[in-house]
């Protein structure tokens, strides 16, 4: 199983993260993962939609050595009557060198393949020193 679950079923786990008043927080809780491929968990606390959040595995013989996976709310439901809130969750992944829209997502190779003028803007300030 390692660091991520192997098919749909209900794990234990710990979530962290920060809440919706901006303080951190953990709980240990269920992940209900359905057949449909969706994750659920219930919480004490109130999160606000987008926000990233950490898991880790629990109950399992290979929880000594599990990582915390980054998952993002996609889905926030008003907290019941126990004070809990259903919250469903997708699975954030590393970001490619390129977005979809051809756009660099850094610009470190691009300003690495501008060559810097230093000559020209060396001439342009004599030329403006003489005129003046």
């Amino acid at each position: 199983m390692g660091n991520s679950f192997d098919y749909p079923g209900d794990y234990w786990i710990e979530i962290s993260g920060w809440g919706l008043d901006n303080s951190f927080f953990a709980e240990r809780t269920e992940l209900l993962w359905t057949t449909g491929g969706e994750k659920l968990a219930h919480l004490h606390r109130a999160l606000p939609e987008g926000a990233t959040v950490f898991i880790r595995l629990l109950a399992s013989e290979l929880s000594s050595g599990s990582v915390p996976v980054a998952y993002q709310v996609e889905g926030v439901a008003p907290m019941d009557r126990y004070g809990r809130c259903q919250v469903r969750l997708e699975q954030l992944h590393p970001r490619m060198k390129e977005s979809s829209g051809k756009e660099i997502a850094s610009k470190v190779l691009e300003d690495s393949q501008k060559v810097c003028n230093v000559l020209g803007y060396e001439e342009g300030l004599q030329r403006e020193e003489i005129l003046q």
